[in-house]
């Protein structure tokens, strides 16, 4: 895989790339369907939020994370979950150095906002961020920050599979392929 050799830190989407969250998607157009802050619509939600515990890893992302945690790779995650929902990832014990919900910024993705966030908490230049992420607002949040984005293709919704795969800078078949990016790139944190 051709990459840059300027990336140092990373960027993760959680729902599609980390995780298979899609035991939530049946409640999700659920809510389309209910009037906005009706009682119905609380209760979709404090539903949503206990889908958290059927969240299956992806094969390799263990692998993953445990490389990211023993070479100290400076990663960030930037999700449009509700805070409530980020809260609950502690239980993951995930390496990152911060997370950004949809409510920490004030614009969600697929506005740039949030990946202006994730690059303050990572103290670096865009120039030198990788973005892995599933959907198309995770490419035009990366791309509108000036941010390499690198397609999660285990996670894609087939119905954006190609406009994706045209304009993502890269394109990742397997989670155990972003070892061999931090590997080739020697995206570790100098201590």
């Amino acid at each position: 895989m051709e990459i840059g050799n300027n990336i140092q830190t990373i960027i993760f989407d959680l729902d599609g790339t980390l995780y298979d969250t899609s035991v939530m998607d049946p409640l999700l157009r659920q809510l389309r369907q209910v009037k906005r802050m009706s009682p119905e619509y609380h209760q979709i939600w404090r539903e949503i939020d206990k889908t958290i515990d059927a969240y299956k890893e992806y094969d390799g992302i263990a692998e993953v994370l445990q490389f990211v945690r023993e070479k100290n790779v400076k990663a960030v995650l930037v999700t449009g979950a509700v805070k409530r929902r980020t809260n609950k990832l502690k239980r993951f014990n995930l390496p990152l150095m911060g997370i950004v919900s949809r409510f920490d910024v004030s614009h969600k993705k697929p506005h740039p906002a949030p990946m202006f966030r994730a690059l303050e908490i990572l103290g670096c230049d865009a120039t030198k961020v990788l973005s892995i992420g599933n959907q198309v607002i995770d490419l035009q949040a990366s791309k509108g920050a000036g941010i390499d984005f690198a397609l999660a293709s285990w996670g894609v919704r087939e119905h954006e599979r190609e406009q994706l795969e045209a304009e993502s800078t890269y394109v990742l078949h397997d989670p155990r392929e972003i070892i061999d990016f931090i590997v080739d790139n020697g995206a570790v944190c100098a201590e």
